[in-house]
């Protein structure tokens, strides 16, 4: 008789356990305060990229419609400038971006997360002195953590969790409930 496989359901409480497990055994995470901040920081990589990808899809079919190249670089970097770029979406530097950091190689990934946090703060000030500096790089968490919680992170997406508006508070929520615990 075959066993039956259960199937696992994603939804956004298993994959921040799953976070959480990896990060209460790796060596060096640091204590709960900076565990929520690295896993804060982490969702906000991912939904900020997801979103910027987003836009650049939703800008490209704009300027195709409008007859313009969506090839252009500086048309596009025009429209990233505009106010009018009502969706929120601004232009994320090349490191900064989710599809960088999740393609970044594992010995890498601690300076490539702190780098695109540092190049945020830089090119925008109103996420200056948002992050703490160093987050990943002091913590020097495994290779390996750190690539199962980025690759466990790339699992949340706002298409799929972000019907609640708060998708980071709601993460911030799941940290202070089960490590109070």
């Amino acid at each position: 008789m075959a066993k039956k496989v259960k199937e696992e359901v994603l939804n956004l409480e298993n994959i921040l356990f799953k976070c959480r497990d990896i990060l209460r055994q790796a060596k060096n995470s640091g204590s709960f305060f900076e565990k929520r901040d690295m896993m804060l920081t982490l969702v906000f990589l991912r939904f900020i990229g997801e979103k910027y990808e987003d836009g650049v899809v939703a800008l490209r079919q704009r300027l195709i419609e409008e007859d313009l190249d969506p090839d252009n670089e500086e048309i596009i970097k025009a429209f990233f400038e505009d106010a009018t770029f009502a969706d929120g979406t601004f232009d994320l530097p090349k490191e900064a971006r989710w599809s960088t950091i999740i393609n970044t190689p594992a010995p890498k990934l601690n300076v490539a997360l702190d780098t695109a946090l540092h190049t945020l703060a830089t090119d925008n000030k109103k996420l200056k002195g948002c992050f703490v500096e160093g987050t990943f790089t002091t913590r020097n968490l495994a290779p390996n953590d750190i690539k199962q919680i980025v690759d466990e992170v790339h699992k949340i997406s706002h298409k799929a969790f972000g019907e609640e508006k708060d998708l980071i508070g709601r993460v911030y929520e799941y940290f202070l409930k089960e490590f109070a615990v």
